[in-house]
């Protein structure tokens, strides 16, 4: 039998011609639930942070490829600071008359816009469409003093809710003891694969002569760790001489002081820094070129990036924070450590960097991934739908 059916579902959140992790949820999500056969509308941002609070360049996506582009389905309607588009949203989804709206919940300053349409809908449509929030984060990385506050003011409004880890819905759980919640992973993040590049010709693209490749790649925020990464290194490179410390992001922290530890520890030659945000056409070489990626994060949910390592077969060693550990498989697919002080990282990146020509890394993280990402969300979907047959 086909649930999906005449059914029709709307995701709420960041999508194309946004970029970042959130948008590349969307896209994803979006792919995986047509393809399950639902009728499927997003309804996006027309603005998504005012200016003077984002530190980075641009808030768009430049790059010339754009993963499952559905632009025709994709509605720029609301505005995070003005009540008005949140009531043109509002108007909007409830005229689509949607069987479930699933909002993407990422940070709480879009609390004040997502509480209201959620709010709306489940006032004056008698309960008629579900609410399920899909939480990235429950609490934001930077936890500050009233995110908890307004993250279950928010959420509330949901009937069920949709999370990406275990560590997430037992945040959730806490809150909302009552409420359906149903647990998936990130995607495999293999967009980026284009296949135009070997390990040799991506490590001779990018003027990388080194035996070992350590790569950081995404924003670098504080709460990601780069600085011990950066400390690591140069404590690490002593014994291996061969190797190069490439890290890839633009930077939303100070940029200074990352080039003052890498001055300061002497590894200005054995170190790649690029610090701009990578077009997607643009983001496979620096994986194919690296023997290893290295997430030192001191905080965190999941990552986006260890999805983008798998997509590569490259393996990772992470720190034990938020989920990110219940996806790494210990000595096959990467190495957690309890946390990212220097005695931790450098005998896990030690380890992987000597043993890359005797376990197959590829062949682990190809075996385990198969069974990752959103392969359940058909039964998810008709779980949260159900109650309108």
């Amino acid at each position: 039998m086909d649930n999906s059916k005449g059914k029709k579902i709307i995701l709420v959140g960041p999508a194309h011609p946004f970029r970042g992790g959130q948008a590349l949820v969307e896209s994803y999500l979006f792919k995986t639930i047509n393809d399950l056969g639902y009728d499927v509308l997003t309804v996006s941002y027309s603005l998504l942070y005012p200016s003077i609070f984002f530190p980075g360049t641009t808030q768009f996506d430049e790059s010339k490829i754009i993963p499952f582009e559905h632009a025709d389905k994709i509605k720029r309607l609301i505005n995070s600071i003005n009540p008005f588009s949140w009531f043109k949203a509002y108007r909007f989804i409830k005229k689509e008359k949607p069987d479930a709206v699933i909002f993407v919940w990422w940070m709480p300053f879009f609390a004040p816009a997502l509480s209201t349409i959620a709010r709306w809908l489940k006032k004056r449509s008698n309960n008629e469409i579900q609410i399920t929030f899909l939480v990235e984060n429950y609490i934001s990385h930077e936890n500050r003093r009233f995110d908890h506050f307004l993250t279950k003011k928010s959420l509330r409004w949901a009937n069920s809710f949709i999370c990406q880890s275990e560590f997430i819905e037992k945040q959730i759980g806490q809150d909302f003891k009552q409420k359906p919640i149903h647990r998936t992973t990130l995607s495999i993040y293999d967009c980026y694969n284009l296949n135009r590049y070997t390990k040799q010709t991506a490590k001779s693209f990018l003027n990388i002569d080194s035996q070992n490749v350590i790569l950081f790649f995404g924003l670098i925020r504080p709460y990601k760790g780069l600085d011990r990464l950066i400390e690591t290194f140069a404590r690490l490179v002593k014994e291996k001489p061969n190797a190069t410390l490439l890290i890839v992001g633009e930077c939303y922290d100070d940029i200074v002081k990352y080039q003052s530890i890498i001055k300061e520890h002497n590894v200005q030659e054995k170190t790649m820094l690029v610090n701009k945000f990578i077009p997607n056409e643009d983001v496979e070489p620096y994986f194919k070129a690296a023997d290893v990626v290295v997430l030192p994060y001191y905080s965190g949910t999941q990552s986006g990036i260890l999805m983008m390592a798998y997509g590569f077969e490259v393996p990772v060693v992470a720190t034990d924070v938020g989920g990110i550990a219940e996806l790494i498989v210990e000595n096959k697919t990467g190495i957690v450590v309890n946390n990212n002080e220097i005695e931790n990282l450098i005998p896990a990146i030690n380890h992987i960097l000597n043993t890359k020509d005797m376990i197959p890394y590829a062949e682990e993280i190809r075996k385990y991934t198969h069974n990752l990402g959103y392969i359940n969300m058909g039964k998810i979907l008709e779980e949260i739908t159900k109650k309108q047959e």
